[in-house]
């Protein structure tokens, strides 16, 4: 004969049976969807990886342009500096002369030293 308390016994172990049941599903529900999140981080990692390089290489060639920019403007403001020379020493060319001599002339005693 079975009694009372071997019935309240065999119950608990029955609902604590549904309960490791339970958590083992929710246990791997929660495994799958670590899987996902894991799958899911990786893409974007990827996509993101991908999106930076193609950033990076868009920088370096803003770079070299601007860069080439900067050479042609420096080409450019030195090309009138020479014009603007050379109108000045054909307008004064005695004076140029003497600059010259005088730059020569200090640059030879420096030189010495």
């Amino acid at each position: 004969m079975v009694t009372n308390a071997e019935r309240d016994f065999q119950k608990d172990i029955d609902a604590l049976r549904a309960d490791i049941g339970a958590l083992t599903d929710t246990v791997g529900k929660l495994a799958a969807e670590a899987v996902k999140v894991k799958s899911t981080l990786e893409n974007d990692m990827k996509k993101a990886a991908k999106n930076a390089g193609k950033v990076g290489e868009e920088l370096w060639e803003e770079t070299q342009q601007l860069g080439a920019d900067a050479a042609d403007a420096a080409a450019d403001a030195a090309g009138a500096g020479i014009a603007s020379l050379e109108s000045q020493i054909r307008r004064n060319p005695v004076s140029a002369v003497l600059i010259a001599l005088g730059a020569g002339f200090v640059f030879g005693i420096l030189g010495r030293r």
